[in-house]
């Protein structure tokens, strides 16, 4: 696809007739790359960062989950109109923030190449920890983790080289977050109490103090959360789902709203039972806190009794596993299309042809499928640390260019639709977000070098 301005049609000046809603089972199953992006966000650190926050803070968090995920809706829904109404054609957001800066999809390829690693090495070491505990959690010694990751790895392969792979992925997703409302819900009834004035308190922009028994301050923890405000890299992975769906075009546009407020809505669920569950424990047993996955194991064990760490290392083992396989997908396919924009050899695979180069599964199947082993090797740090590392730095590498390159696309008639310009409250809005991402950033790039050293010394 070249990225020269093609003509404007005239329908440009008229908002288009919208594909019709279904009705009844077939919306359930006309909908699904809203579901599948959310549940990706949870091998990013939402079951993690939620329960840490909710175990070593109370309620005094609870807003920056609440804001980054409304935040992070509205961002979404931005990067999914550029693709479904610019005045180009163009499918994958790259292709937008090349008409914006030449050399921004390479740059951002290499952001995509470094972060989405990190990432999937997260949610490879956390599926594997959750299998490796689901299957007895004592065998193999310090290799059990890295033979669980294996399996991981090959069923992983096996799910992505399907020919209706997505579809697989959806109905996956479906039953996941059913499981884990279930799971939470389960054990919050088990602890037999719900502080509802502090849950709304929470809501009230505090922040608690500093606590020496923690191994990351306040504000880092508050950083990694609301680091995904606006820039978080996955964020840009919604338009490949929607092209593996087959919304392309200006009249998908008010499904796939629809189809993002659906699979947000049980992301916000979910991770307020965790974050409720951790607190409500952590009011039963002041002091307790959470730095490793076997704390959040100990915590489940002592609310809930023998089950609890059962159904833990389940929700640990679907949060990942619903992230895993479809964002090696994704992170592929942003890279290899960044490349293709930026390379000479590699304007032969535009117009919808990415996948099409030899390049893109090697990128998909080494780099985001097989490398992220390391993750789980015996000295690799633990999965809570990890976790708040990898979510900061893919933050901070992708947010400035993410917030500033989808407000320039969608705010001018240049790039959009003249229907689907933004409106002035939403360019407000674009601009308030632009701001508190670049600050949340620069507050995680500089708690970086101690959040390595905490996660490399095993402390």
């Amino acid at each position: 696809m070249s990225t020269t301005s093609l003509p404007v049609p005239k329908t440009t000046q008229q908002y288009p007739e919208q594909q019709p809603i279904p009705r009844g089972l077939g919306l359930v199953t006309s909908l699904g790359p809203g579901l599948v992006l959310a549940m990706t966000f949870l091998g990013t650190g939402d079951l993690v960062s939620s329960s840490v926050s909710g175990a070593n803070y109370g309620y005094a968090l609870l807003w920056t989950l609440v804001l980054s995920l409304i935040a992070r809706t509205f961002i979404i829904s931005a990067i999914a109109k550029y693709t479904l109404m610019n005045r180009f054609g163009d499918t994958q957001i790259l292709e937008g923030f090349k008409r914006i800066l030449p050399w921004l999809p390479g740059l951002m390829a290499v952001v995509v190449l470094i972060a989405g690693f990190v990432t999937q090495a997260t949610f490879l070491k956390a599926s594997a920890i959750g299998l490796y505990q689901l299957t007895g959690g004592s065998w193999g010694g310090s290799w059990g983790n890295f033979v669980c990751a294996l399996v991981v790895m090959g069923l992983t392969l096996f799910m992505v080289t399907r020919k209706r792979s997505f579809v697989i992925l959806e109905y996956f997703a479906r039953f996941a977050s059913v499981a884990m409302i279930l799971a939470f819900l389960y054990a919050l009834i088990q602890l037999g109490h719900f502080d509802v004035g502090g849950f709304f308190r929470g809501m009230a922009f505090e922040m608690p103090p500093n606590s020496v028994d923690s191994a990351f301050a306040p504000i880092v923890i508050a950083s990694a959360t609301i680091g995904t405000i606006a820039g978080n890299m996955p964020n840009m992975l919604y338009s490949g789902f929607m092209k593996d769906k087959g919304w392309v075009g200006p009249r998908y546009r008010r499904i796939q709203q629809l189809d993002l407020v659906a699979g947000m809505a049980p992301l916000l669920v979910i991770n307020l039972l965790f974050w409720i569950v951790a607190a409500e424990f952590s009011r039963d047993n002041p002091g307790f806190v959470i730095n490793t996955e076997g704390d959040l194991s100990q915590m489940m064990s002592i609310a809930v009794g023998p089950i609890g760490p059962i159904l833990l290392w389940m929700c640990i083992f679907l949060a990942a596993m619903t992230s895993f396989p479809p964002q090696s997908r994704g992170f592929a396919q942003l890279a290899i299309n960044g490349l293709h924009l930026s390379t000479r050899k590699g304007k032969q695979y535009l117009g919808g042809k990415d996948e099409q180069d030899p390049l893109f599964k090697k990128i998909q199947i080494i780099g985001f499928i097989v490398l992220p082993l390391i993750a789980s090797l015996p000295a690799a740090p633990n999965l809570i640390a990890l976790n708040i590392v990898g979510t900061s730095v893919s933050t901070v590498l992708s947010l400035p260019f993410i917030v500033v390159g989808i407000l320039v696309l969608t705010g001018s008639k240049k790039f959009m639709a003249d229907y689907a310009v933004n409106k002035w409250w939403q360019t407000a809005l674009l601009v308030i977000l632009g701001i508190i991402a670049i600050v949340v950033g620069f507050q995680i790039a500089m708690n970086i070098p101690d959040m390595f050293a905490t996660a490399f010394s095993g402390e």
